[in-house]
């Protein structure tokens, strides 16, 4: 015979310790009073003392806990929120007690098992399209050796060609001259302005293509930045005087860095061809140098149309445009700043621009004083 005294403490005890179900008590004002050991190890002993609807998770704000408590012949699929933030979905039935109302409450394993059967539907779907990732990724990369390739090839084969022209062009302008009329003359000027123009795309293109094909071998050495302006100014003079430009040159102080010469001294030409390229007849262009602690700065300042914040962004990106338009007309093809960013990174030097739209621009090349400790 069973103690029925004892049986029923053992089944409270179970219930409470060990039973597979969540189970709270609730007082009048839907506050969990009591909770059993499932109940607990789910929601924590905070749970105590504190209305059950702060655990409801209520998408769309239409559970009336008071209605459903109310309800005590149907099973309801709620959502809770357990400590960790997580969302929890229980069948929950309602029983009336005297002073409240018991709350049991078991997890939907159907919706756990259709909730796993979607997150391995996810996975195969994740794992197919990082694979079809990995395909295209390794086809760009192709694709973009083949275009520096191409890019190479195009480049080098065309500059024989193109020196062709422009020797044979300046040849006529300096032994045919007195010969033109002054329109054969103008039309001799404009050939060899166009194939100059091309050269510099072409120069540009080529040495693009060698920076990404890792190709670029940097031969720095020691100079002085008046050595590195003497192989700048006389060509940025000449274009400065046939646009009416003023050029001011300012070296602070004397020193050297290490640095590949003719790889800066083409980064600055380009910064001061793009300076008098965006200026107007009378204007005027500022190049500075000084040494500022472990760096050599170089800066170019314009008294241009100045460049738009929302156009400094990918400002040194290849073929990046600008908003505003060059005063004569020049073309580019927007590489000479991604080039010059790329040399002087290849420097462990910085490149930037400060400018606002109508007051000018002023681009900075800082480069480290001694670029190789084994250089002296």
């Amino acid at each position: 015979m069973f103690d029925d005294s004892l049986s029923v403490q053992a089944l409270c005890d179970f219930a409470r310790d060990r039973a597979p179900i969540l189970a709270f008590r609730l007082d009048a004002a839907h506050c969990v009073r009591d909770a059993n050991g499932l109940a607990l190890r789910v929601f924590g002993a905070a749970l105590l003392g504190r209305p059950l609807a702060e655990r409801l998770l209520d998408f769309h704000g239409t559970i009336d806990l008071a209605s459903l408590a109310a309800d005590h012949s149907n099973t309801h699929r709620l959502d809770f929120q357990t400590p960790d933030g997580m969302p929890e979905t229980l069948l929950v039935r309602f029983c009336p007690l005297p002073d409240g109302t018991l709350v049991l409450a078991s997890h939907d394993f159907e919706e756990q098992t259709n909730l796993g059967r979607e997150i391995l539907a996810l996975n195969r779907d994740l794992s197919n399209l990082g694979r079809r990732l990995q395909q295209a990724n390794a086809d760009l990369l192709e694709l973009d050796e083949l275009k520096t390739r191409f890019l190479g090839m195009a480049s080098h084969d065309l500059r024989r060609p193109l020196s062709a022209i422009l020797a044979y062009g300046e040849f006529l302008r300096d032994e045919a001259a007195a010969g033109l009329s002054d329109e054969h003359q103008g039309f001799l000027d404009t050939i060899l302005a166009a194939a100059v123009g091309m050269k510099r795309m072409i120069d540009n293109y080529l040495d693009v293509a060698i920076i990404e094909s890792g190709r670029l071998r940097l031969e720095p050495e020691p100079a002085g930045p008046d050595e590195i302006l003497n192989g700048v100014l006389p060509i940025i003079r000449l274009l400065a005087e046939r646009k009416q430009i003023g050029l001011s040159v300012d070296i602070e102080t004397p020193g050297r860095l290490v640095a590949d010469v003719s790889k800066i001294q083409q980064t600055l030409i380009n910064l001061l061809s793009n300076a008098i390229e965006h200026s107007q007849p009378g204007q005027h262009v500022w190049l500075r140098a000084l040494r500022d602690g472990a760096s050599w700065v170089f800066s170019i300042r314009d008294q241009g149309p100045g460049i738009a914040s929302q156009d400094q962004r990918g400002l040194f990106e290849p073929f990046a445009r600008l908003g505003s338009r060059k005063t004569a007309g020049e073309r580019s093809v927007g590489l000479g700043l991604a080039i010059a960013r790329l040399v002087v990174e290849a420097h462990r030097g910085r490149i930037w621009v400060e400018s606002d739209t109508g007051q000018g621009a002023t681009f900075f090349v800082a480069l480290p004083a001694r670029f190789q400790e084994d250089v002296p």
